[in-house]
């Protein structure tokens, strides 16, 4: 294997704090008592990384970690404008889906993006959001 027999690695794949689903449950109670001290304490903290960090820090000596079930909604009913502008405008299957909510998290030019997914979605414009780029180019 050579020198990658030192190399460990383990993902964590992040939720994007800005749209989810909580349950009430006492884990999920849990995180958000844990989240709100943790801003109140840290005030200059990015909430999103503050979210992700108390959901995902697994338990250790010394700290009992978060025993909450996550679960991913589907992204083409829930999704952000990376997945919109990327991929489902440009797929001629996946633009006849109508989402539930589009969350526009991903480019800054968000207000013009945002009333083009009104026009597409909500007024029926098929090419509302052909004039941006897929990023923020």
């Amino acid at each position: 294997m050579g020198w990658a027999r030192y190399a460990h690695t383990m993902r964590i794949w992040v939720y994007n704090s800005g749209f989810f689903f909580i349950r009430p449950t006492i884990p999920s109670i849990e995180l958000l008592d844990r989240v709100a001290d943790r801003l109140a304490r840290q005030p200059n903290s990015w909430d999103q990384a503050v979210f992700n960090k108390e959901l995902f820090f697994p338990s250790h000596p010394g700290y009992d970690g978060l025993h909450a079930a996550k679960r991913t909604m589907d992204f083409y009913m829930f999704m952000n404008s990376k997945v919109l502008f990327k991929t489902v405008r440009k797929d001629a299957n996946l633009k006849k889906l109508k989402p539930v909510i589009v969350h526009v998290n991903y480019h800054p030019d968000k207000l013009q993006r945002m009333k083009a997914v009104v026009e597409f979605y909500v007024n029926g414009k098929q090419d509302a959001l052909d004039p941006y780029p897929d990023g923020s180019e």
